[in-house]
């Protein structure tokens, strides 16, 4: 099994809206399931890549430390039912709220799986270029996870792999590239932000 979208979640009614929602997705199998007991783990295991979707809420840390620690290349988002929901911030790749747009949930989805054919070409990803021009435009790392609805952790493996395949190391250098390919336009930036 290539890439596999696995949903757990206890209602039913959201673990179908989400796999509706990500359907189109061509040769992914999505696999929905109501709690942490009836995964098949051979199967995760199986995955070349996963994105593991489940309850943001606290009660399942054990079985999601289980797994990320027995899983190959995988993200994993965290649904966020309430306001009042307590969850580890930094257990999760990404975080979004029951309520937010459908379009959200797909651009992390196209954003992993879609890393597949460019990942070791030296050509940035989707995501690596939102990340770039957030970077270029000077913001920080918690404000680029805030803006992109993905952890700090996840933002700084992308600017990791950025600096890999572009060689530059320096935000002044990162800008004036962002610049070049029109990632960003040059009235954007700030003079102050090349220096």
């Amino acid at each position: 099994m290539a890439k596999s979208i696995v949903i757990i979640h206890p209602a039913e009614i959201i673990r179908k809206g989400i796999s509706s929602l990500l359907e189109d997705f061509q040769s992914v199998r999505i696999s929905c399931f109501p709690d942490f007991s009836k995964l098949n783990m051979q199967e995760l295991k199986a995955a070349q890549k996963l994105l593991l979707i489940v309850p943001a809420n606290c009660r399942y840390a054990q079985e999601l430390l289980e797994l990320r620690t027995s899983i190959g290349e995988h993200e994993l988002v965290g649904v966020l039912t309430n306001d009042k929901e307590k969850c580890e911030d930094n257990a999760f790749d990404h975080l979004i709220p029951i309520d937010v747009p459908a379009k959200q949930l797909i651009q992390i989805a196209e954003g992993f799986f879609e890393s597949d054919d460019t990942d070791n070409s030296g050509e940035l990803t989707i995501r690596e270029k939102e990340v770039l021009r957030l970077i270029a435009l000077g913001n920080t790392n918690k404000t680029i996870a805030d803006t992109l609805f993905i952890s700090t952790h996840t933002v700084i493996s992308h600017r990791k792999n950025i600096t890999e395949k572009l060689g530059i190391k320096s935000i002044p250098g990162l800008t004036v590239y962002a610049i070049i390919q029109k990632i960003v336009g040059p009235s954007d930036i700030s003079p102050d932000q090349l220096s």
